[in-house]
Formats: C-alpha cells, sequence, structure tokens
C-alpha cells in the first residue's frame, strides 16, 4: 500500500501543480488581452500624436513665414519713418531758418491811413492794410447780412 499510497500522492501533486498552472495561464491571458487592449489604444495615440505633431509643423511654418513678412513690411515702414524723418529735421531747419530773417527784416512803418474801398480798388496789398483779414471777412459778412435781409424782406412783403 505504501506504493500506492505514493503514486496517489504523486499524482496528487501533479494535480495541485496543474491547477496552479492552469490559474496562472488564466491570468497571464488576462494581462496579455489587457496588453493588446492597451496596444491599440496606444496605436491609435501615436497616430493622433504624429497628426497633431504635422499640424504643428505646419503652423510653425506658416508663423515663420507670417513672421518674415511682419519683419520687410516692418522694414520698410521703419525705412519710411526715416525719410519721414530726415524731410521732417529738413523742414525743421528751413523753418528756423526763415523765422530767423523774418526776425531780422525791419517792419515797414504803419502810418498809412486806414485802409478803405478805395485802396483796395488801387491794388494795394490786403497785407498793407490795417484792416487785416478778419475785419475784411467780417465786412464782407456783414454786407451780405444786409442783402440777403433786404431780399428776404421783400420776399415777405410781396
Amino acid at each position: 500500500m505504501s506504493g500506492l499510497s505514493l503514486g496517489v500522492a504523486i499524482e496528487a501533486l501533479v494535480a495541485v501543480l496543474l491547477a496552479v498552472t492552469i490559474g496562472y495561464c488564466v491570468l497571464v491571458n488576462r494581462k496579455l488581452i489587457q496588453l493588446r487592449s492597451d496596444q491599440s489604444e496606444l496605436k491609435i495615440i501615436v497616430r493622433d500624436l504624429h497628426g497633431a505633431t504635422g499640424q504643428a509643423e505646419q503652423a510653425i511654418a506658416g508663423l515663420r513665414e507670417s513672421a518674415q513678412m511682419a519683419d520687410e513690411t516692418l522694414g520698410q515702414q521703419i525705412q519710411r519713418v526715416r525719410a519721414l524723418d530726415e524731410q521732417l529735421i529738413s523742414n525743421i531747419g528751413k523753418g528756423e531758418s526763415l523765422l530767423a530773417k523774418f526776425a531780422t527784416m525791419q517792419r515797414a512803418p504803419q502810418t498809412q491811413a486806414a485802409a478803405s474801398p478805395v485802396a483796395r480798388e488801387q491794388g494795394q496789398p490786403i497785407r498793407q492794410n490795417k484792416i487785416g483779414l478778419g475785419m475784411l471777412n467780417s465786412q464782407r459778412r456783414k454786407q451780405a447780412e444786409k442783402s440777403s435781409n433786404g431780399k428776404a424782406r421783400d420776399e415777405v412783403a410781396a
């Protein structure tokens, strides 16, 4: 019997080891299924990452082109501003020299009589008249008002 019980014990031990191996195989199978599932998800992630990388490269190329165009435009504007600056400096210099000339000029004596319509008709320039442009314009406005008021009154009377 001892031979028989030793054989049964070995058979029982082999059965237990087979059960443990089957359990371990089931566990490994689950891990492989999960790994395959993660692998397909990883492929999707890699594909999306590749597409995003392509879009980023295109965006960077577009940004470089835009930056280059902005640089050229800014360079042109800077050149234009420098030219205007030089012109403005030149004009300021000319204006200052004219102002200096005007300051050194002697003023014409203003002993002439007040300007009259006769003086204007004789060809005397308005700037030499004491009347000035402001007074001339106000006189013209008054004359225009008188003539328009007279016409309006005539129309109302009619």
